[in-house]
């Protein structure tokens, strides 16, 4: 029978996992239910998740005087505030007074350079099937090396991103697996340390964690509780030949953990603002945010819609610092491809057959796809590739945990979603910022002209709404002779 990886325990002790309750008072802003596509929230969890309308964030102008923000705040139905991203406020309102409403009081004031309701924050992924036990590490069941081969389609398969090449060309350039690279993992945290109930994951090497900031419950311990965030680190940066799980893009880059989501996978748009900021400050070369927003109305957007998160995203860029955001797993057309698309390289999914994926969102500010996992889609019905009447493809695996017992490293059979595509990329700026693909310090604009100028273009001939410039290729993005199209 196959077990699963299971941290020691160097002793036991009295200590309780931080409650929703606690959680919801840290996270102080919109939070909107369940995982896309997964269950709803257990009736103790929505009990104490907080009212999406009872939160509004406002930037003053330069120059307002305490008692006129005061004025403000009290007459559209503000009762407090506390500190967001970039010199905003976030406002508790009361209970008489919706956010939307507050919102639009507020930006009609002179004293106001804008306002928004919150919008809520949630994980990117589109499917979470049973965790089932899986042999550790790249050693098959059969004995024979190179199981992680087998697993990882995503990596090396036909329409994987070619990682073998690239971790080559990384190599032989003195970047190997990204060494010296921090990516920062903005998510519910990461298994980066033991602590308390909290274990590291076995498949993230100590020397390469960093500690980072936890924004839910205000500390320093940026530890999972989810296993989203562990999962997404492990896509990036998994140790590689360690006799454990699976393969980072990677493998050697550093993890910064930003923890902005709840162990429900629930955050706020101003929480996400706030760990953008942060990661740059700490030194991060890229950040991934595989994270999508909703707003007062349920509806997706992305993370360019939150005025707070644009501003992070924009302190981001002028700092040479990357970011890359899951682009959604609604199914729907709204990616929008306004000016400040830009502000963010915006990642699709696609499935093991090369089609993009039934829950990845289109749009014309799409950048590019990368593996996701799932279903194949039916948004170009000509498409060879795709079969939505078949059976799913494979998902995509990595090493985390279930929530219930942070002690236990499994490698789930079904995480699927653009929360699983983006560190593809990330981890592919990783390889190239180490191998300095593009000299010492690339722009975020070079970075993400190579990816796109790289692709591998898919369906429609040329840049279209399903497949951004294509499927990213990894080996070519590093100089590798890219593939042909289709």
């Amino acid at each position: 029978m196959l077990r699963p990886i299971r941290a020691p325990l160097p002793h036991r002790r009295r200590f309780r996992l931080r409650t929703a309750t606690a959680t919801a008072a840290g996270v102080a802003g919109l939070l909107l239910t369940g995982l896309a596509a997964a269950p709803a929230l257990s009736a103790a969890a929505a009990a104490t998740t907080p009212d999406p309308a009872t939160r509004v964030v406002v930037r003053f102008k330069h120059g307002t005087t305490p008692a006129a923000r005061t004025a403000a705040l009290a007459a559209a139905g503000v009762r407090s505030t506390f500190p967001g991203a970039g010199g905003a406020l976030v406002g508790r309102l009361r209970p008489d007074t919706d956010a939307t409403t507050a919102a639009a009081a507020l930006a009609r004031r002179r004293a106001v350079a804008w306002a928004t309701p919150a919008f809520g924050a949630r994980v990117a992924q589109a499917d979470q099937a049973p965790l089932v036990f899986d042999d550790p590490g790249t050693t098959g069941p059969d004995g024979t090396t190179g199981g992680w081969l087998r697993r990882q389609w995503d990596l090396t398969g036909a329409y994987g991103i070619r990682t073998p090449e690239a971790w080559e060309l990384a190599r032989k350039a003195g970047g190997e697996g990204g060494r010296g690279v921090t990516v920062a993992v903005l998510d519910t945290g990461v298994a980066y340390a033991d602590r308390g109930p909290y274990r590291r994951s076995p498949d993230l090497p100590a020397v390469r964690m960093v500690r980072g900031r936890d924004f839910v419950d205000g500390d320093d311990f940026s530890n999972d509780e989810d296993g989203h965030g562990t999962f997404i680190a492990g896509e990036i940066a998994a140790a590689a030949n360690n006799g454990y799980g699976m393969v980072g893009v990677a493998y050697a880059a550093k993890i910064l953990a930003v923890r902005v989501l709840d162990q429900f996978g629930q955050g706020s748009s101003f929480r996400v603002a706030q760990g953008i900021r942060y990661a740059v400050d700490r030194g991060a070369k890229v950040i991934n945010v595989s994270i999508q927003l909703t707003d007062q109305n349920h509806r997706p957007a992305t993370l360019t819609a939150a005025p707070d998160i644009r501003g992070a995203l924009r302190y981001a860029r002028q700092r040479g610092v990357s970011v890359v955001a899951a682009a959604g797993n609604d199914g729907v057309d709204t990616v929008p491809g306004r000016s400040y698309a830009w502000l963010s390289i915006q990642v699709g999914g696609t499935t093991e057959r090369g089609c993009v994926a039934d829950y990845s969102n289109t749009g014309p500010g799409l950048d590019l796809v990368a593996p996701g996992g799932g279903s194949d889609s039916r948004v170009q019905p000509d498409d060879p590739r795709c079969r939505p009447n078949a059976l799913p493809g494979r998902a995509i695996r990595q090493v985390t945990f279930r929530a219930a017992d942070p002690t236990r490293f499994l490698v789930p059979d079904g995480y699927a979603g653009t929360s699983m595509a983006a560190p593809h990329v990330t981890g592919t700026i990783a390889l190239m910022l180490a191998a300095r693909t593009l000299g010492e310090n690339p722009t975020p604009e070079a970075i993400a002209g190579r990816l796109k100028a790289t692709a591998r273009d898919l369906g429609y001939r040329g840049p279209d709404r399903s497949y951004g410039a294509g499927l990213l290729d990894a080996a070519a993005a590093l100089g590798a002779a890219p593939l042909p199209a289709g």
